[in-house]
C-alpha cells in the first residue's frame, strides 16, 4: 500500500505554533475562521500525507534507557504482548460494539458502547466479572463516550442528535443536550472535566459546559466533512479531528474562554473516513516526539509525528483490513517504558493487531483470535494487564496478558 504525499494543506499563514496564535483570541467574541489555500490535486486510491521521514528520530526509547527496561521487565516486545486466554466474554449488547475503555488508571472498570443504544459498565474484579450498571436514555446507536479523569463521570454521544451526562455510580442519566444532528463523537476537556468536545454529521465540532448544559460563546469550529472522531493533546491545548471525507484538522483550545481556532488540515485520503484518532505526548529523555495515531477506510493505520508547528509527518504505516467499518486504534500506555513501543488496532478480518511502530521489515508483533466478526473497538487498562476488544456481534472478550 503506498502513499501518494502530495495532498498536504494547511491553514493559517503564521508558521509559528498554535499555542502562540491563540494569545490573539482572548478577549475577543469573533470566530476565527483558517484562510483557505489552494489544494494540489490527488491521485485516486492512494494516502496524502507530508512526506515520509526516514531516520529514526527518537520516537522510542533506545537500547541505553536501562531504568525503563528495568519497569518493563527487561523482556523483548513480543514477551511483553504474549497472552494466555480469557479472562471474561461479555455478550450483553444486542448490537455492535462501537466503543470500549477502560476507567483511568482503573485495572477493572471497562465501560462498553453500542448500536442498540446503551452503554453498560462493567466489573472485572473479583471474579466473576459483572455488569453494574446498564446506562439507557439513548434513542438510537450510541457512537462514542468517554470517562471524566475521576471515573464519575461518562459523556456519551448518539445518532439520536443528543450527547447525554452518566453518573457512573448510580448509572442516572444526569444531563442531555440536544443538538439538532447526529453526534459521532465526544471527548472531555482533559485539563477541565466541566467542558467536553462533540462532532456532528453537520460538519460542526461543539465546545459545551457541563454543569450549565449551555455551548461557548464562538467555541467549536467546523470541517469538510461529518466529524467522525476527536482528540486532544494531553494537556488538552490542541484538539485533533478527523471527519468522512478523510482530512484530519488541528485546532488550538483557549482553555479560558473554550474557543478553537482551527490551524491546520491534512488530508490523507480523499473521501475515505478517519474512523479513530489517538495523540499521544512523548515525556521521557529518550522519546521526545508527540504522535498522531490514525485509523482511516482504506486499510490503514497510520502514525504521524506531530511537528512543533503542528503539522504532521507520517512515520509508519501498517496495513489493515478496512475499508467500510468503524475500526478504532490504541497506543500501549507503556510504551515509553521500555525499549520499542507497541500499538493496537481491531480489524475487519475479526482480529486484534498488535504492531512495533520501531520495527520497519516485520512490525506485527501479535495477532489475537478468538472473534467471529469484525472487530470494531480495543482498549488496555492502565498497566497492561488486561486488554479488551469488541466486535459487530455486540461481543466484547477480556484478554489476559502474560505475566
Amino acid at each position: 500500500m503506498s502513499v501518494d504525499v502530495s495532498g498536504a494543506v494547511a491553514y493559517g499563514e503564521a508558521d509559528e505554533s498554535c499555542r502562540h496564535s491563540m494569545d490573539s483570541l482572548t478577549g475577543s467574541n469573533t470566530h476565527i475562521k483558517g484562510h483557505h489555500r489552494t489544494q494540489s490535486s490527488a491521485s485516486s486510491g492512494g494516502f496524502l500525507a507530508p512526506p515520509v521521514e526516514v531516520p529514526r528520530d527518537g520516537l522510542v526509547p533506545t537500547a541505553s534507557a536501562q531504568a525503563s527496561r528495568k519497569m518493563a521487565g527487561d523482556t523483548s516486545l513480543i514477551e511483553n504482548y504474549a497472552f494466555h486466554g480469557m479472562h471474561h466474554i461479555f455478550d450483553q449488547h444486542k448490537g455492535a460494539v462501537t466503543a470500549v475503555k477502560f476507567g483511568n488508571n482503573d485495572r477493572t472498570r471497562l465501560a462498553i458502547s453500542s448500536i442498540d443504544g446503551s452503554l453498560t459498565v462493567c466489573s472485572l474484579e473479583p471474579l466473576p466479572a459483572c455488569v453494574q450498571h446498564t446506562l439507557r436514555g439513548h434513542s438510537k446507536s450510541v457512537t462514542d463516550f468517554d470517562w471524566s479523569m475521576s471515573n464519575d463521570f461518562i459523556i456519551s454521544s448518539s445518532t439520536d442528535g443528543t450527547v447525554r451526562l452518566w453518573n457512573t455510580d448510580s448509572g442516572t442519566c444526569m444531563r442531555s443536550i440536544s443538538l439538532g444532528a447526529e453526534v459521532y463523537c465526544c471527548r472531555f476537556q482533559p485539563s477541565n472535566n466541566n467542558m467536553f468536545v462533540c462532532g456532528t454529521a453537520k460538519c460542526q465540532l461543539h465546545v459545551f459546559n457541563v454543569s450549565t448544559g449551555k455551548s461557548y460563546k464562538g467555541g467549536g469550529g467546523k470541517t469538510n466533512g461529518p466529524v467522525s472522531c476527536v482528540s486532544f493533546d494531553r494537556n488538552g491545548e490542541v484538539v485533533w479531528a478527523g471527519d468522512a471525507k478523510g482530512f484530519i484538522y488541528c485546532f488550538c483550545f483557549h482553555l479560558a474562554t473554550g474557543r478553537m481556532q482551527r490551524t491546520k488540515r491534512t488530508l490523507v485520503s480523499l473521501g475515505n473516513q478517519i474512523t479513530s484518532i489517538s495523540s499521544r505526548s512523548w515525556m521521557s529523555r529518550e522519546a521526545r516526539d508527540p504522535s498522531l495515531l490514525v485509523n482511516c477506510m482504506q486499510n490503514g493505520l497510520l502514525l504521524f509525528r506531530i511537528n512543533p508547528d503542528d503539522s504532521l509527518v507520517l512515520k509508519r504505516q501498517f496495513a489493515i483490513k478496512h475499508v467500510k467499518e468503524t475500526i478504532r486504534s490504541i497506543f500501549c500506555p507503556l510504551m515509553s517504558f521500555r525499549q520499542g513501543a507497541c500499538v493496537v488496532s481491531g480489524s475487519e478480518d475479526m482480529c486484534v493487531y498488535f504492531y512495533n511502530v520501531d520495527e520497519v521489515q516485520k512490525p506485527m508483533v501479535n495477532k489475537l483470535q478468538g472473534h467471529s466478526s469484525v472487530v470494531n473497538a480495543v482498549t488496555f487498562n492502565y498497566d497492561e494487564s488486561l486488554l479488551a476488544s469488541g466486535d459487530s456481534s455486540g461481543t466484547v472478550i477480556v484478554w489476559n496478558r502474560q505475566q
